[in-house]
């Protein structure tokens, strides 16, 4: 985790990156519902809290089919993962290891869709490069929008208070996708004048 430190404190979070040398204070946020891995809330890639399926909170622990399912650490133990050791989900699609359905049936087409989406609110950190590809490779279009984004230059005041909380990008990232404090992986394009807003 080079250049990074995260402070887990109670329900309080607060991130440091060190991003092109400098430290960014990014945010000191109390987060709902987020407890550190010795209350027993740990991410299961990250701290080894596996919960059983019949005892997650979405799987129906009634029926008796939840015992035939593959509980989901032993379905992804071979997915390349990255330097946190969360699972790379693009690196596991390209790899071919998984294959999503396009919908329910299977038989609807995917558009994948190959333009990048540049953020510069973003104070003094570098800014945000949105990359739609390996989105849009599993994902439809009306995923995100027009619930979670609006499809427009501008109609999205994004802040990393509001993902973190679980809103625009943290509606997957931080659940299923990489975590928002992952600084470099979204935060990827230099300033042309670094320091100044």
């Amino acid at each position: 985790m080079m250049g990074m430190t995260w402070i887990f404190s109670g329900k309080a979070f607060a991130v440091s990156c060190l991003s092109t040398g400098i430290a960014v204070s990014l945010l000191m946020v109390v987060v709902p519902g987020l407890l550190s891995a010795g209350e027993g809330g740990g991410h299961y890639q990250l701290h080894g809290d596996v919960v059983p399926i019949a005892e997650d909170g979405i799987h129906d622990s009634d029926n008796d089919a939840v015992n035939t399912l593959q509980p989901p650490a032993d379905a992804m133990k071979d997915f390349p993962r990255d330097a946190l050791g969360i699972i790379n989900w693009v690196d596991t699609l390209d790899r071919g290891l998984i294959a999503p359905r396009t919908g329910v049936t299977g038989s609807e087409k995917m558009h994948s869709v190959d333009f990048d989406v540049i953020f510069k609110n973003t104070a003094s950190m570098p800014y945000v490069r949105f990359p739609h590809l390996p989105h849009t490779q599993w994902l439809t279009c009306k995923n995100c929008h027009p619930a979670i984004f609006l499809p427009q230059r501008g109609g999205n005041f994004v802040t990393m208070a509001a993902i973190i909380e679980g809103e625009y990008c943290g509606v997957c990232h931080g659940k299923v996708a990489f975590p928002p404090m992952e600084c470099n992986r979204c935060h990827s394009v230099a300033r042309e004048n670094i320091g100044l807003r």
